[in-house]
C-alpha cells in the first residue's frame, strides 16, 4: 500500500508539479485530508464499522488507508484543489473537469 507522501507525489504530475515548486507538500497534505473527508462523506460504507470513531487526519509517513482506485480519486482532488487556489494561473475549466472525475472515481468504486 502506498504512503500518503506517494499519493501526493503522484498527484503532483498532472499539476507539472514533481519539484514541489507550486504546491508545498503541507498545502497538498491538507487537501488529500480534505478529500479523504468527501469521500467518506459520499460514502460512507468505507467507514463500515467505524461511524463513531472521528477520522483521523494523515501524515505524509502515514500509509494511505483506501484502495489504490481512491488513490486515483484522491490525486483528481488534488488537482482540483491546486487549480482553485487563488492565483493567476488558475483554470476553472480544468478544476471543475477534475472534481467531476473525483466524484465518478469515488462513485465507481
Amino acid at each position: 500500500m502506498a504512503t500518503v507522501q506517494q499519493v501526493i507525489d503522484r498527484g503532483r504530475v498532472p499539476l507539472n508539479d514533481a519539484d514541489k515548486v507550486r504546491h508545498a507538500d503541507a498545502d497538498m497534505l491538507d487537501w488529500l485530508n480534505d478529500g479523504l473527508a468527501e469521500i467518506y462523506m459520499l460514502r460512507p460504507d468505507l467507514r463500515f464499522g467505524s461511524y463513531g470513531t472521528p477520522v483521523a487526519r494523515l501524515a505524509l509517513a502515514d500509509t494511505f488507508p483506501l484502495s489504490a482506485a481512491h488513490e486515483v480519486a484522491i490525486k483528481h482532488y488534488l488537482v482540483y484543489r491546486a487549480e482553485m487556489k487563488d492565483d493567476e494561473a488558475v483554470n476553472t475549466n480544468r478544476a471543475t473537469q477534475a472534481y467531476k472525475l473525483f466524484e465518478k472515481a469515488v462513485a465507481t468504486t
